[in-house]
């Protein structure tokens, strides 16, 4: 394959279709178009994030400060051990419960790059980020829809 000169690339556009071809030329962009993008800000209610994260259907919302910048995430992981706290919940805002530097990947990785940040944190969803603007939430369903898994 050296001698002849075929890369990667030709490998992943002569056989696209298959796994190997996906985890050559699949990037993370091409597997959020369909996602929402699930967000709260800081001061929103423990309701308005549970319900955010319930619409959007992706089990985490991203925290927005008042310059629409990522503060934090809330999976519904984290939702499930602060009532095991048993704080009372009738006060509780988005900052109380957030995670503080969330992971995240830019849009324009390889899908497999996602995958390996995932696997490393142990964590189903990524903030996905566009020049550190929110771009959307790449969950790990998405890479197994793909057969990246």
């Amino acid at each position: 394959l050296e001698v002849k000169g075929f890369s990667t690339e030709d490998f992943a556009k002569f056989h696209p279709g298959g796994t190997l071809g996906k985890k050559l030329y699949l990037r993370v962009a091409d597997l959020i178009v369909n996602n929402e993008k699930p967000a709260v800000t800081e001061e929103s209610p423990l309701r308005e994030v549970i319900i955010e994260i319930t619409k959007k259907r992706l089990g985490a919302t991203v925290i927005l400060d008042k310059a629409k910048n990522i503060s934090g995430i809330i999976t519904d992981g984290d939702i499930r051990r602060m009532l095991e706290t048993n704080l009372s919940t009738t006060e509780v805002t988005a900052k109380d419960i957030m995670t503080l530097h969330p992971k995240t990947i830019e849009s324009s990785e390889l899908a497999v790059t996602a995958l390996d940040v995932m696997r490393k944190n142990n964590i189903t969803q990524l903030i996905v980020i566009d020049n550190n603007a929110f771009t959307g939430i790449l969950h790990l369903h998405d890479l197994l829809r793909e057969g990246i898994i």
